[in-house]
């Protein structure tokens, strides 16, 4: 729920510390507030309750208030509980029945007779304490293609952009005494909007607001009852100046929207005509060039076309850091050794790193991407320094399997292979664990310090003490109670069929590895990373390459240590 109708709740709920008098003959001023709600806010109330206010809306046959019987509509009773149930009946001449019933069969009047709840609050009978929880209608729910998620308390859906949406928000704001506290649903409006077009409904709020302070009201004599009729909207209403007041009615929302508008609405998504395209440095392949160009279908072509125009598969480079972006969100992006996709929104079919240390992809997969993150990536776009990598070359341009030694997607894939069938001595590490290991794109210490601890995370934290100190007394040996998994597995080793140099050798990089972790991220240690990173680059040029290496060397040495240890 937007902070705006948060407040404006607030407001309608309790009464002020100034202006007291004022505030409690104001109940008419609730009414406005409802109907600018309904009428001009994006976020649209479909309930609320709580002290000095009660709002509860359904949908209505349009053929059932066009025009409203606002007689009729007075009569009409909701609660919150009312349900679909399994009814049971006897007498009226028919016997005993068992039949489905569903909520507003009974709602006091003609014209809701037919219509949909929206909101649902059942009670749980016979549990104490039970607080029963906002329940949505699973058929707007479902049509809107929205889920529940819990720490937004909304039900959301994945925009265009890859982020999270709220479309119907569930607001609690608890307070220590039960009959303080405030509950609303609210949905946005476009989305309530093009659920009355597509079912021929009209919204119907029906609504109480009254102001009084409780320990010092007696009655409501002294002033008569008035109403306020329109065509959308009556109620009844009383004013004790200074003193109390109350209106309670209903109000009927109606939506402009057609279906064939919502036909409209699709075309318009589907019409390649608007999209926007940006421009980036490329090598021109087929004109042996180095231009700039548009990535828009009339400045690129296929393989296939007879043009002088650039193919869609030339080659644009990157400064490395554009992968910061994705790296950085694993939540939201999927980033894996080729390719990178966000959420349900967009993806990349391939990128990869050359040897100059850019990453590069095809201007025709650049294409693809909504306009704003072409934007990102053009402000990362640089001529090349090198062509693009080998293994591209191969797959990409040739077709064919990639001959290059791949030490991060092997060790990947041992991993996920031992957690199919995991022998005792190995947790499970699952696949969002293993995704979040990637090979540092750029030179940065953080970034490097990031992958060895994921690493570490992933290979070394998968080792159970355990089971391991199990494997050594099964076979004769001893350990001490301080022993951590690395030294209990090379003891393990040293007795199931490896010498205790050869034991010592496998686990080698995984302690390398271990040992790194702290310092690579410098927890209070600002000497020792500085120390790590300078040998690290010294050693091997890049942090690229030297977490490359260790990936390779602790690939090799995991599968022997997965041969030697019993897969019981």
């Amino acid at each position: 729920m937007i902070s705006s109708l948060r407040i404006a709740l607030s407001d309608l709920a309790r009464i002020p510390n100034t202006d007291r008098p004022a505030w409690l003959e104001g109940a008419t001023a609730s009414v406005e507030f409802l109907k600018d709600n309904l009428l001009k806010d994006d976020e649209i109330l479909l309930y609320a309750s709580g002290p000095h206010f009660w709002v509860h809306s359904v949908l209505a046959p349009n053929s059932s208030v066009s025009p409203p019987d606002h007689n009729d509509l007075s009569n009409s009773h909701l609660t919150p509980d009312d349900s679909w149930c399994i009814q049971k009946s006897y007498g009226g001449g028919e016997g005993h029945r068992v039949y489905l019933e569903p909520p507003l069969s009974h709602p006091g009047c003609k014209s809701l007779v037919g219509g949909e709840k929206l909101v649902f609050i059942r009670g749980f009978e016979g549990m104490k304490s039970y607080e029963p929880p906002i329940e949505i209608s699973q058929k707007l729910v479902h049509s809107l293609g929205v889920h529940f998620v819990d720490e937004r308390s909304a039900y959301c859906r994945i925009n265009s952009k890859g982020d999270l949406e709220d479309v119907i928000c569930v607001h609690t704001d608890k307070d220590h005494d039960p009959w303080k506290s405030i509950r609303a649903v609210s949905i946005r409006r476009h989305d309530l909007a093009t659920y009355m077009a597509l079912s021929g409904m009209s919204l119907v709020a029906r609504f109480d607001f009254t102001r009084f302070v409780p320990s010092g009201f007696s009655s409501w004599d002294g002033a008569a009852e008035q109403s306020f009729e329109a065509k959308d909207l009556y109620y009844r209403y009383r004013i004790l100046p200074t003193y109390a007041s109350y209106a309670h009615g209903h109000i009927i929302l109606r939506t402009k929207l057609t279906p064939d508008d919502l036909v409209d609405e699709w075309k318009a998504e589907e019409d390649e005509t608007n999209r926007k395209y940006a421009a980036f440095k490329i090598i021109d392949r087929k004109n042996n060039a180095l231009v700039e160009t548009s990535c828009g279908p009339e400045y690129i072509v296929n393989y296939f076309t007879e043009s002088e125009l650039p193919w869609e598969i030339s080659p644009a480079f990157f400064r490395a850091e554009v992968l910061q972006r994705y790296k950085a969100d694993q939540e939201k992006y999927t980033i894996e050794d080729r390719s990178i996709s966000c959420r349900n929104s967009w993806h990349l079919k391939t990128y990869d790193i050359n040897d100059a240390g850019q990453v590069h992809t095809y201007i025709g997969y650049l294409a693809r991407l909504p306009y704003e993150e072409q934007i990102y990536w053009q402000a990362f776009n640089e001529w090349p320094k090198e062509n693009i990598s080998k293994r591209a070359h191969q797959t990409d341009i040739l077709g064919q399997f990639s001959d290059d030694d791949e030490p991060l997607g092997e060790l990947k894939a041992q991993i996920e292979r031992l957690d199919q069938t995991p022998p005792t001595w190995w947790q499970i590490r699952g696949r969002p664990l293993i995704e979040k290991v990637l090979y540092p794109a750029t030179d940065s210490a953080d970034e490097w310090g990031n992958e060895v601890l994921a690493l570490d995370h992933m290979i070394v934290e998968g080792f159970l003490p355990k089971p391991l100190r199990e494997i050594i007394k099964a076979n004769g040996g001893s350990f001490e109670k301080d022993w951590g998994s690395l030294k209990l597995l090379e003891t393990a080793l040293s007795l199931t069929g490896r010498t205790a140099e050869e034991a010592r050798d496998l686990v080698s990089p995984l302690r390398e590895l271990h040992l790194l972790r702290n310092p690579a991220k410098a927890h209070g240690d600002t000497s020792g990373r500085v120390a790590v990173v300078a040998a690290a680059r010294k050693a091997h040029g890049t942090l690229r390459n030297h977490f490359r290496d260790l990936a390779g060397r602790t690939r090799s040495a995991f599968k022997q240590i997965v041969l030697t240890l019993p897969n019981a």
